[in-house]
């Protein structure tokens, strides 16, 4: 009996994640009551937000800064058009999502927080990063921001979700330790490596 085997070209094709295309099962734009802020936005970053990143860089501390950086950055290093037009530009190799106060008949929409997610070399590996203005740091609004993007990276397809945090970011550390991250402590670097199966 005659064996037939498949050609390269009838096989799938293995697709490796990025995020250029739409993810599956997930509503990009949800809508979140939240303890203590009431009904927020999260969505993804759009390139009319540079205005709004703006205002938002300007209420974070120099050392919410260097939690995040591992350096200080100056607000107008941050705030540069050219730097926040990459930012506020989703690509295939980066995504960001935004947690917004909704426009009200008295106050204007507001960005609360930014959470970032970037490939790494390691395809089915992805990494996330977090900044809140320190007015709103609160553990429900991270987690919540948290929970949103271990959910997308694994819509996007990613199967790993890692970050690195200094051993003295306590609300990122707990943030983390919440959501389910295993955390490795790298005393020499002065970080905690933390990693998710998604």
């Amino acid at each position: 009996m005659k064996t037939i085997t498949a050609s390269p070209s009838s096989r799938p094709a293995i697709r490796v994640p990025d995020f250029g295309g739409r993810p599956k099962r997930i509503n990009l734009d949800q809508i979140l009551a939240i303890k203590g802020h009431g009904k927020l936005k999260i969505r993804p970053i759009r390139l009319d937000d540079e205005q709004e990143m703006i205002r938002f860089h300007e209420r974070i501390s120099e050392e919410s800064i260097y939690m995040r950086y591992f350096e200080y950055l100056g607000l107008d290093r941050r705030t540069s058009h050219e730097r926040l037009v990459r930012i506020c530009t989703n690509t295939p190799e980066s995504y960001a999502i935004v947690v917004e106060k909704p426009a009200s008949p008295h106050h204007p929409a507001a960005i609360l927080a930014v959470g970032r997610l970037t490939k790494t070399a390691e395809t089915y590996v992805a990494t996330f990063d977090t900044l809140m203005t320190d007015e709103e740091k609160a553990p429900q609004l991270g987690k919540v921001l948290l929970h949103r993007l271990v959910k997308l990276a694994h819509a996007f397809g990613f199967q790993v979700l890692t970050g690195e945090v200094l051993v003295a970011d306590h609300d990122t550390l707990n943030l983390c330790r919440a959501v389910g991250f295993s955390l490795q402590t790298i005393p020499e670097d002065g970080l905690v490596h933390a990693t998710l199966q998604l």
